[in-house]
């Protein structure tokens, strides 16, 4: 075929090779010719090269024959092709020492008449590769265009199937996870003999996987291999693109759908499905934050985008999550229809995406907020919102909870909306400020005591415990408390106003929450 090396069989039957002989080597008849070369000086080293035919008329080994034997020895180093040698001009009889390695090494060493002028058989053995190699770059230029067109028209399918009979074996691409991405029918990872990498900026996107291993002088195998690696650059781009573009659709749709900015349920449904965010029925919104105040911009950034990508990566249950002003907000589909195990599933969550891909230093920094459960698309803006609260008031009304749910701050909430009110400060002036007074003046905790009182449900032996103090201290401090205040602890109206109050007053410092993205 046009497309197959020239071989020594083959050269043999060229017109300018008429009436030459193989004199030994035989065995040698297949080897390819991609070069030939003359030869009349008796310097052998470093200038053969591999599948090389040498003509020579043997005037370099006229008084030294057994240079023949050397050249042979050189040219099997190297992987030369053959020794063609005008035999009548210089050397009248071969030395069987050369016959022997030419056996030996399976180097034919062919005979040629003397009157044949050199440049007939070099010019008919340069045309002859020449031609070939026209005809094989031909041919990779017409399956190149095959496999550009297939490329651009997304029938990558036909590529692999193509290559896989080009190459006579199976072909499969794979993603970098290994994966199958496409395959020829009878592929198995298990019969993989050989990959090459698909490279898009120097960066490993994809590979070409094989059942055979192409032979390094199968030329055009290799370039077809060659071929095939650089045009599936332009599919997995092409699929990087598609996928960056939709990711972007998604999360301009997100930020709306949270924002309450995005339209109608029925409207909404249409635009998720046309992004690819499937409607699951419950969803609620969970928001995640990193509370390390020593953390730089950019470390934080990196994380949260590690962060990002781990959940965007599962499918089932449902979840999907973007970036909104160093937060994460996550949609997260659930089966679950009450708080408790809505919590459990957060923090379940949570571990799960941080645990494995985070230091641990750096894993008790997280904090998360949940919104309620709702079933409707254009609901979940409330969800977000009761997420956001969650989070930023549970950071100061219950800092030892990674996972706060808004039903865990509804009263807190109320009260930072109110804050303002008369009342509320009247409370705070008159229960409140005197114990700040007095701590700075004396430098107690009798407002820390009170808190833990009243959040403890006057359990004085638990109050102790989270002060690190004795039983008789907490009561102690209580009297002070009573003697300041001239409150009766135990009345249960009293309690609440303090209760109340208390509250208010943990949220003070915390910033209006803007209803805006």
């Amino acid at each position: 075929m046009a497309n197959d090396p020239l071989t020594v069989e083959q050269l043999m039957h060229l017109p300018a090779f008429q009436g030459a002989k193989i004199m030994a080597g035989i065995e040698g008849m297949k080897n390819e010719i991609y070069y030939v070369d003359s030869m009349e000086i008796p310097d052998l080293t470093g200038w053969l090269r591999p599948h090389e035919l040498i003509i020579t008329t043997g005037y370099a080994l006229r008084d030294e024959p057994f240079l023949l034997s050397r050249l042979l020895e050189e040219m099997h180093r190297v992987g030369g092709s053959a020794i063609a040698i005008k035999t009548k001009r210089f050397l009248q009889e071969i030395p069987e020492e050369a016959l022997r390695k030419s056996d030996l090494y399976r180097i034919p060493l062919i005979d040629i008449p003397a009157e044949i002028p050199y440049i007939d058989l070099t010019h008919s053995v340069m045309e002859n590769i020449l031609n070939r190699q026209l005809a094989v770059m031909r041919g990779v230029h017409e399956i190149n265009q095959q496999f550009t067109h297939m490329v651009l028209n997304r029938r990558t399918p036909e590529l692999v199937v193509l290559l896989g009979k080009l190459l006579h074996g199976e072909v499969a691409v794979l993603n970098t996870e290994g994966e199958v991405v496409n395959s020829t029918a009878h592929f198995t990872a298990e019969r993989i003999a050989d990959k090459r990498p698909i490279q898009v900026n120097n960066r490993a996107v994809g590979y070409v996987a094989l059942t055979r291993i192409v032979d390094q002088q199968d030329r055009f195998g290799q370039m077809c291999l060659d071929q095939a690696v650089t045009v599936l650059a332009i599919e997995f781009t092409i699929r990087q693109s598609l996928q960056l573009q939709r990711e972007r659709e998604q999360e301009s749709f997100l930020v709306e759908l949270l924002s309450g900015t995005a339209g109608q349920e029925e409207l909404l449904r249409y635009r998720a499905k046309q992004v690819g965010i499937p409607h699951v029925g419950q969803q609620y919104v969970m928001m995640i934050a990193l509370s390390d105040p020593n953390l730089d911009q950019q470390k934080k950034e990196e994380l949260l985008l590690t962060l990002l990508n781990k959940i965007n990566q599962g499918e089932k249950p449902y979840r999907k999550g973007v970036l909104i002003n160093d937060q994460l907000a996550v949609i997260c589909a659930t089966t679950q229809t009450d708080v408790a195990g809505q919590r459990e599933e957060a923090k379940h969550y949570l571990e799960n995406w941080i645990g494995g891909t985070m230091e641990q230093d750096v894993y008790k920094e997280w904090r998360c907020g949940l919104g309620c459960i709702h079933e409707k698309l254009e609901d979940l803006r409330l969800s977000y919102r009761e997420a956001k609260r969650a989070l930023q008031i549970g950071s100061l009304i219950h800092p030892a909870q990674s996972v706060v749910h808004f039903e865990d701050i509804l009263v807190e909430d109320l009260l930072e909306q109110t804050r303002d009110h008369p009342s509320l400060v009247s409370l705070s002036r008159r229960f409140i400020v005197p114990l700040v007074a007095y701590d700075q003046e004396f430098g107690t905790e009798l407002l820390a005591t009170l808190e833990s009182f009243l959040r403890t449900g006057g359990q004085t032996k638990k109050v102790g415990e989270e002060l690190f103090i004795h039983r008789n201290s907490v009561l102690y401090r209580l009297e002070r408390i009573t003697e300041i205040l001239g409150v009766n602890l135990h009345d249960a109206e009293t309690r609440f106003r303090l209760d109340l109050v208390m509250r208010a007053w943990k949220l003070r410092g915390l910033a209006s929450d803007a209803e805006g993205l």
